[in-house]
């Protein structure tokens, strides 16, 4: 039986809501003026360390480790579950890393 421990849960929530908190305050952090050009700054890519703090919460968040999030699997998480269908792009009802990640940061000026 796959037991998770109340405690083991509070520390799984806490970790992604820290990385959350992370990747939001360095996408927060990059200049929100246009360039002379007028075209929107590119999406800026989380650190090294952001990536794979982003890439450990969606591996602990994958129960059943099929590599994709399910709504079940991110009810733990109140701010991607909040969001769920606007990350879900392709809409096939599960989060891929890809998606996940670009929900990290997008929409943050």
């Amino acid at each position: 039986m796959n037991r998770i421990l109340p405690f083991h849960a509070m520390l799984r929530t806490a970790f992604v809501a820290a990385a959350w908190a992370g990747l939001a305050a360095a996408a927060m952090a990059q200049p929100t003026t246009l360039p002379e050009s007028g075209e929107p700054p590119p999406a800026a890519e989380p650190s090294a360390t952001g990536r794979a703090a982003l890439e450990e919460a969606f591996t602990r968040a994958d129960a059943n480790a099929d590599g994709f999030l399910s709504r079940d699997e991110v009810a733990r998480m109140p701010a991607v579950a909040a969001r769920f269908d606007e990350l879900d792009k392709n809409k096939d009802g599960v989060l891929s890393l890809e998606e996940f990640a670009a929900g990290a940061t997008a929409g943050v000026n």
